[in-house]
């Protein structure tokens, strides 16, 4: 089984919602396709999941903006997550069936995918009753978010890798408010953003089963075009 995978590299959070919305369609109009991995790196943004609550921000939303964030309402489950430089956002577009049609192994398999990734930088990670997500003790490492539509998936995690952690006293992240955030930078794990990829590539592979084939940005791009133009 083959998953087509790119790096977008720094992208602004609405663009590459966008393309992930057009890519997510594509899927439901092609059952015979496995799926994507899309990695990227979004300037400082909040985004909306479809249970957040107005106490999720700690400040007036108007005063978050002027400081020079993004928000964006996304249709993705969950409360207020932050993304911005320095993490490293994972987003899996695939159609289930041909993995399993199953929305909590879908999940749980997404957090094992990150936990084994950590394991392999010298991380000991795991989840935490009630909450979504990985963590290092009592401090949340990755965020996970999912919107599933006829079996075809979208979003996916939030690896806090070099982040600002700063940014996340904005926010009751997730709607969590009686635990911390961290990143592999505060852990003293001094590895290039290269590097994580490059693990959580292998590490998907076998624990997918899944053959990873590079496809360029230009041509997500493309097909993303078409879908939108009624083509594909």
């Amino acid at each position: 089984m083959e998953i087509k995978t790119v790096d977008f590299g720094k992208m602004d959070y609405e663009e590459a919602f966008n393309l992930q919305m057009q890519i997510n369609r594509y899927l439901q109009q092609h059952r015979q396709i496995p799926g994507f991995l899309f990695f990227v790196e979004h300037p400082p943004v909040f985004t909306l999941g479809r249970n957040r609550k107005e106490e999720d921000f700690l400040f007036p939303l108007e005063a978050v903006k002027n400081q020079g964030f993004q928000v964006f309402e996304s249709n993705r489950g969950g409360n207020v997550t932050y993304h911005g430089p320095g993490q490293i956002v994972g987003y899996l577009l695939v159609n289930m069936e041909h993995f399993r049609k199953d929305v909590q192994w879908f999940v749980w398999q997404m957090e094992e995918w990150i936990i084994q990734t950590l394991q392999s930088v010298g991380v000991d990670s795991g989840r935490k009753e009630k909450y979504r997500g990985i963590w290092v003790g009592d401090e949340k490492i990755c965020a996970l978010g999912v919107a599933i539509k006829r079996w075809s998936t979208m979003h996916g995690f939030a690896l806090n890798h070099q982040t600002n952690l700063d940014h996340f006293r904005l926010i009751n992240p997730c709607g969590i408010t009686e635990y911390g955030v961290t990143s592999l930078d505060k852990i003293g794990k001094a590895y290039k953003r290269e590097e994580i990829i490059r693990i959580m590539e292998r590490t998907f592979e076998q624990l997918y089963k899944a053959e990873l084939e590079p496809i360029s940005l230009e041509e997500v791009k493309q097909i993303a075009s078409e879908t939108q133009a009624g083509m594909a």
